[in-house]
């Protein structure tokens, strides 16, 4: 699955896209509406980080999915904790799910 990362801390971006990648997920993560927006075309997936919120949220979860790319939320990640740790408790499952409703709905 590709997945693309949309955060506003790139700090957090790098290290969160990073454990993504090690959790076995073809892994991008960018920064900027301007970014996200043009990588929505090639991607599964979009994971947006817990400050991508208001009017930004809306204008790039209604690109995805006027591209077909389902969409979660991460919570806030906190500095001390883990990614990978993290990416495995919060992201995936978060993922998982959303693919099995929208694989029900889609029938």
């Amino acid at each position: 699955m590709k997945v693309l990362l949309f955060g506003r801390n790139p700090a957090t971006v790098s290290r969160v896209t990073a454990a993504l990648s090690a959790a076995g997920l073809a892994a991008d993560g960018v920064a900027s509406e301007e970014a996200a927006l043009s990588r929505l075309g090639v991607v599964d997936a979009l994971v947006l980080g817990a400050g991508v919120v208001g009017p930004l949220r809306e204008r790039v979860t209604a690109a995805a999915v006027r591209h077909g790319v389902i969409w979660v939320q991460g919570p806030h990640i906190l500095p001390s904790r883990d990614a990978l740790e993290y990416v495995r408790a919060e992201i995936l499952p978060l993922l998982a799910e959303r693919r099995a409703h929208e694989g029900r709905h889609q029938r």
